[in-house]
């Protein structure tokens, strides 16, 4: 069955049969699956994106003066711990 020797045009050992388009294609599918399985088990980056964006957010009202320097400190005490649960 696996040994015969009148296989057909685009059959043989590749998913896709042995020539350069086989071959590509299968490659092509493998990188895939690849990147598929990263975008899944890689760490998640948000927290301290989103804990960055904040203290820049609490930077700029504190120095536009609309916050007083002890809410800056006490806001940003706040976002330093929730980034080192996170």
């Amino acid at each position: 069955m696996w040994g015969c020797s009148h296989m057909g045009p685009g059959m043989g050992l590749g998913m896709f049969g042995t020539g350069f388009l086989g071959w590509a294609i299968t490659l092509l599918i493998i990188v895939l699956v690849v990147l598929l399985l990263g975008r899944f088990f890689r760490p998640d980056k948000k927290i301290s994106t989103d804990t960055r964006d904040s203290m820049k957010i609490l930077d700029d009202r504190f120095a536009r003066g609309e916050i007083s320097e002890q809410e800056y400190l006490k806001m940003r005490e706040v976002l330093e711990r929730r980034n080192e649960s996170g």
